[in-house]
């Protein structure tokens, strides 16, 4: 069993959607909302490769613009946490370790949301430009599929660490920029899209080339870290940093 001196690392972050929440939090505010398939659907174009990472950011906007703050906040703040979510954020900081999230699929204003409901030390998540109470558009920074660990180095050398005393805990592609270059990373969860994605209406050799496709994207994130989890239950990463 691959396991983590936990004095050795400094600094925890864990990916947001899949990993801190049970589900993706576009999607679960676009089900509230009654758009939960169209936002699907643009995951799925990423995935088949019909729309790139920016358009995809795009077109979810546009389903967003508009919308209250008012009416999207409370929704926000009713997203489920992760199995165990709270009691390994308790747990690793009794152990003094910085904890946050960086994520691709949600916005800066949830990660904000997220980071306050579970007392983290950082979030970062795309910029969202919110006038008169309203969500009019994007701000920088732009998290992509690729670049986690350029925003992630930012931060940790803000703290006075390097990537190597950190660990990563992540569940889909996004994250394997930053398996590569921290010093212990986690799997886990690896098949949270996939579910979400079954749920589209698509035709029966559209859905077998998704999971397909998601199949062997779960395949090159498990490569990339030094542990696997599939137990819904982010308690389960704790014996892996050395904590009982």
């Amino acid at each position: 069993m691959s396991m983590a001196s936990s004095n050795k690392y400094k600094i925890v972050e864990f990916d947001c959607d899949g990993v801190l929440i049970d589900g993706y939090a576009s999607i679960y505010v676009a089900d509230k909302l009654g758009f939960g398939e169209k936002i699907r659907g643009i995951y799925k174009d990423v995935i088949m490769g019909s729309k790139n990472f920016s358009q995809a950011v795009e077109e979810s906007l546009k389903l967003f613009l508009g919308l209250k703050e008012s009416d999207i906040a409370p929704i926000l703040n009713s997203i489920p946490l992760m199995e165990g979510a709270e009691d390994t954020v308790k747990a690793l900081k009794k152990h003094g370790f910085i904890i946050g999230t960086i994520s691709t699929g949600a916005s800066q204003y949830f990660t904000d949301v997220l980071k306050n409901r579970l007392s983290l030390d950082f979030s970062l998540g795309t910029g969202v430009k919110i006038e008169d109470g309203k969500f009019t558009g994007i701000n920088p920074p732009l998290i992509d599929m690729k670049n986690k660990d350029y925003h992630f180095a930012k931060i940790v050398k803000e703290y006075g660490f390097k990537l190597s005393e950190c660990v990563a805990v992540g569940d889909d592609l996004s994250n394997v920029s930053l398996f590569k270059k921290v010093g212990f990373s986690i799997a886990f969860n690896t098949d949270c899209l996939k579910r979400e994605l079954e749920k589209l209406s698509l035709l029966n050799y559209e859905k077998a080339s998704l999971i397909s496709i998601l199949s062997l994207a779960e395949m090159q994130v498990k490569s990339n870290a030094r542990v696997i989890i599939d137990k819904k239950d982010l308690r389960a990463i704790l014996p892996f940093l050395g904590i009982k």
